[in-house]
């Protein structure tokens, strides 16, 4: 009887076990038959749009001003229209009228010129960099003055930032470039972890069924 006992004590055991590692199989299989597509198509696209953005960074920056400008025209759009609905009943609004056509025009001048408005984007946001570098260069010689703090790294890091903004001032298109590929690089590390993500759970599966 203890013999028996012990056997179907063994057998319950085994049982048991059998059916966890049959649950922990389904569960993995789920993941896999779930995640894998997504990680594949995932990296396959961000593959091809890091490398498209790689060769045609000019293409891109090119599409980004369309889209900017489509965008800018619906805003314009409904600033307008809504600051009109408002104006007409309560004599207000205008301001907002006044802002979605200025919003209209501009999104037009960026699907019509887009490489003089990709330029004057660039100098505005190149103009506040130099602003934002000025005060970071006025910032480390104070505290060179006063010989606080990390001031030597401070100042260099400040030189090499109005050096950059000054740069960038004289030649507004390989910034542009140079974020496209940044984009692209991002992308690639992007698609370089889904197939490692990929490969790790396919060796998980594999471990699960063997």
């Amino acid at each position: 009887m203890v013999k028996s006992k012990n056997t179907a004590s063994k057998n319950t055991k085994k049982m048991t076990r059998g059916n966890a590692r049959d649950a922990i199989a389904a569960s993995v299989e789920r993941l896999y038959n779930k995640s894998a597509p997504l990680l594949l198509g995932e990296a396959l696209l961000l593959g091809v749009i890091a490398l498209f953005m790689a060769f045609k960074p000019l293409a891109v920056l090119t599409t980004l001003m369309f889209v900017l400008g489509c965008g800018l025209i619906l805003f314009g759009l409904y600033r307008a229209i809504a600051g009109f609905v408002v104006a007409r009943p309560y004599g207000g609004g205008w301001v907002d009228v006044i802002f979605g056509l200025a919003n209209v025009v501009l999104g037009v001048l960026f699907l019509v010129y887009p490489a003089g408005s990709m330029i004057a984007l660039l100098y505005v946001f190149l103009v506040l960099f130099l602003f934002k570098a000025l005060r970071a260069l006025i910032f480390a010689i104070n505290m060179a003055r006063a010989r606080f703090g990390h001031w030597v790294f401070d100042l260099i890091v400040a030189l090499a930032l109005c050096t950059l903004a000054i740069a960038l001032l004289f030649w507004p298109m390989a910034g542009a470039v140079a974020v496209v590929y940044w984009l692209a690089i991002t992308m690639l590390f992007y698609a370089a972890a889904d197939v490692y993500m990929f490969i790790e759970l396919r060796q998980l599966k594999k471990a699960v069924d063997d």
